[in-house]
Formats: C-alpha cells, structure tokens, sequence
C-alpha cells in the first residue's frame, strides 16, 4: 500500500458523528481489525471490515494443530467480551478461532470476505476521504481506514544458496500442521522462536526419528508460568523497565 492513513487522531471529533453514513473501513479480519471495528462500532461509527479469506481470523485457522497461546486466556481477550472458562487458562488454536467467530456475531460486526485491498490512496478530489482499491476491479471509498493486515499472513522461506537443488522435503512452519507425515524422519528446524520451538518439541514427541534445531543467537528461554504465575503477568510489571536490564535479569 503506497500511502497509510495517518489523520485518525485529527478526525477523531468527526468519525463520531452520526449522520455521516461514510464507513470506516477496516482492512484485515483477524484479532486487531475485529477488536477496531468493534471499538468504532461502539462510537456510533459506521464500520466495515473487509477480509481477503472466506472467513474472519484465517491466519489463525492455518496454524499447528497443537498451538496454545502463551498468555492467559483472561488476558488474551478482546475489548467487550470474555472467552469462556471451559476454554482453558491457555486457549487453544480451535477455542481462539470460535472466540474471533463469537466476538463478531456479539458486535455485530459488518464483514466482507474475499476481498483483498491492494490499495489505499487519498481520495483524488481533496476531500480528506481515502479510496481502496480491491480485487475484481472495485474502488470504495471512505473517511477513514484502519490497516489491520498483521505480520503472519504471508510465509517467507529464505532464499539460502542450494536451495533449489536440495532433494528432501522443505516445509514453512505456516505449512506445518502435526507430526504425522515426519514419523520417523530426520527434521531440521531452522529458527527457535515460539512456533519453531514447539514444533520442534512436537515433531520430538510425535515420533520423529532425530530433530534438530539451527538457531542464529541464543534465545533467552522462558517458562510460560512457575507455581502458577504466568511469565505474561512479569512481563506487564516490568514492561516499562529498559529491556536490556530485563534481559539481564531473566
């Protein structure tokens, strides 16, 4: 997108008011653009959110059958509604899904899928509004647009050189689903983040015959809780502190 909508703050008077039926467009269905929308929707704001899958929270669907987040669930829900005890204190990838699902229908909340914006400029006439444009040749146009399109929607596997001629299977963790097709199989994970850990933790217990895991600096590792408190709830307490002494004390 060649230009991002940078006015929201000097607007802020004018989207509250009632009688301008001009949406909000909100770009990008997952946990941000939903929790947006519903703010807005809130203000009185007329808001739309258009998604490029056929459903809301469609990077989440994608993920690794064990998934579970690392915050707990009373502080991975979204504005205006809790998620359910029955879900656990570290929901899972299916609950979150049906989560994203439930808070749409609890906002009532306009959604337009398969629609991908592959633009956004000021709108031609000086106006202040902003004109998408969208696939199947549509231009909307409206007074404001929050671009919610997230990190995660597009795998990139490095171009590293020999990797054309490699023979074996090489698989992005967007891809990766459970261990079952690596049963007793060599596997190498490339990178130790979260995804890459767990993967490399389920691709050990599934039954994989060796992993191993190639990482480029040591990772501070970090329970997700001890004796019941959650590393989420440190993190909150000292998230004003310099990084590098909290690194230091971990």
């Amino acid at each position: 997108m060649p230009k991002t909508p940078s006015s929201a703050g000097s607007r802020a008077v004018a989207l509250t008011d009632r009688t301008d039926d001009r949406p909000v467009y909100v770009v990008g269905g997952g946990p941000g653009g939903l929790a947006a929308a519903a703010a807005l929707r809130a203000r009185g704001v007329r808001v739309v959110v258009l998604e490029k899958a056929d459903r809301v929270g469609a990077s989440w669907r994608g993920h690794y059958d064990r998934l579970h987040l690392h915050t707990t669930r009373r502080w991975s829900a979204l504005p205006g509604l809790k998620m359910p005890r029955r879900f656990g204190r570290w929901v899972g990838r299916d609950d979150l899904v049906r989560y994203l699902e439930k808070y749409t229908e609890h906002h009532e909340l306009e959604v337009v899928t398969g629609v991908e914006v592959t633009r956004v400029d000021p709108a031609p006439d000086g106006s202040g509004d902003w004109q998408l444009t969208a696939t199947g040749g549509r231009v909307l146009r409206g007074r404001a647009v929050v671009v919610a399109t997230g990190f995660n929607h597009t795998p990139r596997v490095p171009d590293w050189p020999g990797r054309d001629t490699y023979t074996g299977e090489l698989l992005h963790a967007a891809r990766y689903r459970n261990p079952a097709p690596y049963a007793d199989r060599d596997v190498l994970v490339v990178g130790v983040g979260n995804t890459g850990a767990e993967i490399a933790a389920d691709l050990a217990e599934g039954g994989a015959s060796r992993v191993r895991i190639a990482v480029r600096t040591a990772p501070h590792i970090v329970r997700r809780s001890t004796a019941g408190w959650p590393a989420q709830a440190t993190g909150i307490l000292v998230r004003r502190l310099p990084v590098r002494l909290v690194d230091r004390a971990a």
